[in-house]
């Protein structure tokens, strides 16, 4: 697969000639706010008005603005195990909303679950969303459990292509998979009220 994006051959002639930094300013200069608007436009129809989302940050902060973009929450909990500046840094330069940052003591079921449920005594929406996208297997796997027991959507940003030697996403190929939504996937469980 092929990116269409201006700027993609010469990202990848940086990135490897081992000019990372100049790679990495190239990307969120030019090609990032490209990708963020192709992101937004093909999936930001799938999503209500009222939205809540609930993001696992680890490393990349690609995943989170691109789905914060896209959905544009009426609230956005980004939940983290550790401050990592320049990540939140890249997050809060990118995200159009504001968003609470909830760092948390450890990744155990029982910490990402409560975490989670003290956000849903929080809100009023009904619509929640939860991006697993960045965290650690351990927030994933505790994230999509609990999505899964209180109806929340859950998405994971993937992509089509992929820079082995880089091991990177290929700009531009990204994709919005929606892992769960209880209305498809489990209507029975709908409740009325």
């Amino acid at each position: 697969m092929e990116s269409n994006l201006k700027y993609t051959d010469e990202w990848l002639a940086l990135a490897k000639h081992g000019n990372f930094q100049l790679a990495e300013k190239l990307y969120f200069d030019k090609l990032f706010p490209e990708i963020i608007k192709n992101f937004q436009n093909k999936y930001e129809g799938l999503f209500n008005e009222e939205e809540v989302l609930i993001s696992m940050l680890g490393f990349s902060p690609e995943p989170i603005i691109l789905s914060a973009n896209t959905i544009k929450p009426i609230k956005h909990y980004v939940i983290t195990t550790e401050h990592k500046e320049e990540v939140i840094n890249r997050v809060e330069e990118f995200v159009e909303n504001e968003f609470n940052l909830i760092t948390i003591s450890d990744t155990s079921f029982n910490t990402i679950y409560k975490s989670l449920k003290e956000i849903l005594y929080e809100i009023e929406s009904q619509k929640i969303t939860i991006d697993i996208t960045g965290g650690k297997k351990s927030m994933v796997a505790a994230a999509s459990i609990f999505g899964k027991d209180y109806r929340c959507k859950i998405t994971y940003v993937d992509f089509e292509g992929y820079i082995k030697e880089l091991r990177k996403p290929l700009p531009g190929t990204e994709v919005l998979n929606i892992v769960y939504n209880p209305d498809i996937n489990q209507p029975e469980l709908f409740l009325k009220e």
